[in-house]
């Protein structure tokens, strides 16, 4: 594999002995005690942590030594957008499941400034260190791009709209792959999807003079561009792994439709799915078995956006924290770091990487392509308000147990003793907040005596959020059995039946238990019945493990079948991130 050279940018750092005005010790210096060393918490973007992790972990042994001190790192990893939503509130340590960070390290500096512009004041510095960097593709079956006419035919956004717009796949021969359907991350949670986002709207305001308020806020040609690639999306998704983990297990049952059309995904994840690792393990990538049909990443020739992976130290972090953090920063530079990034699918800071990996993506090794321009963070905030407007629209109905088991206490160790009911209210309140006027919600509950009871009808949110509220408020247990499997069939062929295609429709089922029922449905009949086998016609079943005793490899049997995601909660003071993450979808 060819050795990458050090970026320009940063060159000058490599081999210096000196960090911030502070000498780098020989590490077996005896007046150093290596029993109390200086710790600093990394957060680091999902794509890249747990690379990130290894690289601390030579760090760590490598014994380094700054102004007397030695240093000691410690990665955890968060998507990139919900690690700034817990910066912007005040960092929640048991809501984030992680520790609070001294150095954050997201998948893109506009996070950065979205925190900066919404708190108004400076949080980070370092926006302009990049240390690796990764560009925003249209990942595509290698069939389906071939189909398009690639790679002779370069394709943009502009091709996905017309796709959108016309017959679909039967235009290009292959009617059996039915719709053009997208994967798309949420652009409030996730660096594609925010990435995704400002590429869709630049492509759309090229013929118009660009980003503007007005383009932004009135223009019907862009509002009609972005409304069109937004229809094609499956669901929205806060880290795309779940796209790639499902399109993997499809494409290894030999299906001849692809679950989905394109993800606008990083380039690195490309090369990760290809090795048919799909989470980012680095001990494991090239270990499992490839896919026969690969991804490949397609440059958009109306434009993208370069994921430029800064390293920044927060705000108030000690003098000898920040010391121990920009020598961090100086060793991911080296140029043996960099060769492993390099090798885990990511370009260095110039835009290059090596023939084995542009090989594996269907790239070249020197990304020689324009990045987009970023507007102004004002002008991202207000592209992010558009977006709302012209989102793929949710219909969603929301399931819950109220078995006699959830009157049980949620954490016994909890200094407020609440029962697993009493805390589920508060959560599904706040997953609500997230759907839009114009989304479409019911709530069903489900014990036994009768199966499922319907609380409040389907409608849309603007009209039922009172009513909705009233009842999450009151909600009491009923029943001593869990009739989970018929209840849930029950909700998915409502859906089915008023089933709309240009909205994402879905059921979001609790349970903290298994199904008790003695008779009716089966397991194998529920999940035969929700088989998306017809991706145009599906509901998608989102579920929600609660607590300990939910049986956990059963829900996500039930999510798996209708090509959806199951959410594990079997700590219930988690339940209300847990169900931002599911709400997020839609």
């Amino acid at each position: 594999m060819d050795r990458r050279t050090v970026p320009r940018t940063v060159g000058a750092l490599v081999g210096a002995v000196l960090v911030t005005g502070t000498l780098l010790l020989p590490s077996n210096g005896a007046e150093v005690d290596f029993s109390h060393c200086v710790e600093i918490k990394v957060n680091s973007s999902t794509e890249k942590g747990d690379l990130v992790q290894k690289l601390a972990e030579q760090y760590n042994a490598d014994r380094r030594v700054v102004g007397g001190v030695c240093g000691r790192v410690e990665v955890e990893k968060l998507t990139s957008g919900a690690a700034s939503e817990h910066l912007e509130r005040g960092w929640n340590e048991q809501a984030s499941e992680v520790s609070e960070p001294d150095v954050w390290l997201p998948s893109t500096s506009l996070w950065a400034r979205l925190l900066e512009h919404r708190r108004g004041e400076d949080v980070v510095s370092g926006e302009d260190d990049s240390i690796i960097t990764s560009p925003l593709v249209i990942a595509m079956p290698e069939r389906m791009a071939k189909a398009l006419g690639w790679p002779e035919r370069s394709l943009g956004w502009s091709d996905l709209r017309d796709l959108v717009n016309g017959p679909g796949w039967s235009e290009y021969g292959h009617p059996e792959w039915g719709r053009f359907r997208m994967g798309k991350d949420n652009p409030r949670l996730s660096s594609s999807g925010l990435a995704a986002t400002i590429a869709t709207y630049h492509a759309a305001t090229l013929a118009h003079g660009g980003f503007t308020e007005r383009n932004l806020d009135e223009n019907g040609d862009v509002l009609t561009f972005a409304r069109n690639i937004e229809s094609s999306v499956l669901h929205y998704e806060k880290d795309s792994v779940v796209f790639l983990e499902t399109l993997y297990a499809e494409e290894q049952k030999a299906s001849p439709r692809p679950y989905v059309s394109a993800i606008a995904i990083q380039e690195q994840m490309v090369y990760h799915y290809n090795q048919g690792e799909l989470a980012g393990e680095v001990t494991d990538l090239g270990t499992k078995a490839k896919p026969r049909d690969r991804l490949v990443a397609i440059h958009p020739d109306d434009g993208t956006v370069l994921l430029d992976h800064p390293y920044l130290v927060l705000r108030g972090v000690s003098e000898q924290k920040r010391a121990v953090a920009e020598d961090f920063r100086t060793y991911l530079l080296a140029e043996k770091q960099q060769q492993a990034f390099v090798e885990d699918g990511f370009r260095d800071a110039e835009g290059e990487t090596d023939e084995i990996v542009a090989s594996s993506v269907g790239s070249s090794t020197r990304w020689d392509t324009k990045p987009i321009d970023l507007p102004e963070t004002a002008m991202v905030h207000t592209m992010l308000e558009s977006w709302e407007k012209v989102r793929l629209r949710g219909s969603v109905l929301l399931l819950l147990d109220v078995s006699e088991s959830m009157k049980e206490t949620a954490d016994a160790a909890a200094t407020q003793v609440e029962s697993k009911l009493e805390k589920l209210r508060p959560a599904v309140l706040r997953g609500l907040e997230l759907l839009d006027d114009d989304d479409e919600v019911a709530l069903w509950t489900f014990a036994t005596e009768p199966a499922f009871t319907e609380v409040v009808p389907m409608g849309r949110v603007d009209k039922v959020r009172d009513e909705l509220t009233a009842h999450v408020k009151g909600l009491t247990v009923r029943g001593n059995r869990t009739a989970l499997y018929e209840a849930t069939h029950a909700a998915h062929e409502a859906m089915r039946e008023d089933l709309d295609a240009d909205r994402i429709n879905a059921v979001v089922v609790l349970t903290d238990g298994h199904d008790t029922t003695r008779d009716g449905m089966s397991r194998a009949e529920l999940l035969d019945a929700i088989d998306a086998e017809y991706l145009d016609t599906s509901v998608r079943v989102f579920t929600i493990a609660y607590g300990k005793d939910a049986d956990r490899a059963t829900l996500a049997e039930i999510a798996a079948a209708s090509k959806a995601q199951s959410y594990d909660a079997s700590d219930p003071n988690t339940i209300e991130q847990v169900f931002i993450s599911a709400f997020s979808n839609f």
